[in-house]
């Protein structure tokens, strides 16, 4: 197993998404506790300049450790800190497990210099337009909705270190991009639960999902009843 990877939760450019109301609480702080929970190093939170301030005192006051800085500030800093991979989780994945974050993580262990992201299959029907009209559909085989986390390798975060090119952490889609550009990209399939959300509905019905998985969970020690699903819970089970 190699060394626990730098860690960074990316709220810059979502607007005010990340600290609508998941559980009672900011949706980012979620995310940041996965971290926490995976591993035993101090996580960073990139942020715009105007949440600054306002992130810098609610993971103060909710007291997790975590450096909180704008994404300017933490590449200015990159070449201050030791060499590593580099885990990138986005804060509007709020559900993706510590134990995911560490799967996803240890992948690079049986394929060095190689980056990975995750991703889930794409349900939606999804059509072509050409001049407004709809023209046809397209596979949703190929498809794919990237999700979090990114982990980019160290050898290739030093790479981008030497020649000023910052990786794109606040779009996914951009970063996936960026990453195929300098060497090869695995996708690894991410827990149902690990879904990214776009808005405020979005939150509202994955906070339904969570509180219905966790009420059809099984109790240990008590048979499934008859015509029960099996759930996966908080999103610890791939389907």
């Amino acid at each position: 197993m190699t060394s626990s990877p730098q860690t960074v939760l990316v709220l810059g450019d979502r607007g005010t998404l990340p600290f609508e109301a998941l559980h009672g609480e900011p949706l980012y702080f979620h995310g940041l506790r996965a971290l926490v929970e995976a591993f035993p190093v101090e996580a960073t939170v990139t942020v715009d300049d105007d949440h600054l301030t306002r992130v810098r005192a609610e993971v103060h006051d909710v007291g997790i450790t975590a450096r909180v800085v704008t994404t300017g500030m933490w590449w200015e800093e990159r070449d201050l800190l030791p060499a590593d991979d580099l885990l990138v989780h986005d804060a509007l994945c709020p559900l993706t497990t510590a134990q995911f974050l560490r799967d996803v993580r240890e992948r690079v262990d049986g394929r060095p210099g190689c980056s990975f992201m995750s991703f889930r299959p794409v349900t939606d029907t999804t059509k072509t337009v050409v001049d407004e009209q709809i023209s046809g559909t397209i596979d949703r085989q190929g498809l794919a909705a990237l999700m979090s986390p990114a982990v980019v390798p160290a050898s290739l975060l030093a790479g981008a270190i030497k020649t000023d090119r910052m990786p794109p952490l606040s779009d996914f889609a951009e970063l996936a991009t960026w990453l195929r550009g300098l060497g090869d990209l695995e996708l690894v399939k991410a827990p149902s639960m690990a879904l990214r959300v776009d808005d405020a509905s979005a939150v509202n019905l994955l906070e339904c999902l969570d509180e219905v998985g966790r009420r059809v969970r099984i109790e240990p020690g008590k048979p499934r009843a008859a015509g029960r699903p099996l759930s996966g819970g908080s999103g610890t089970r791939t389907p």
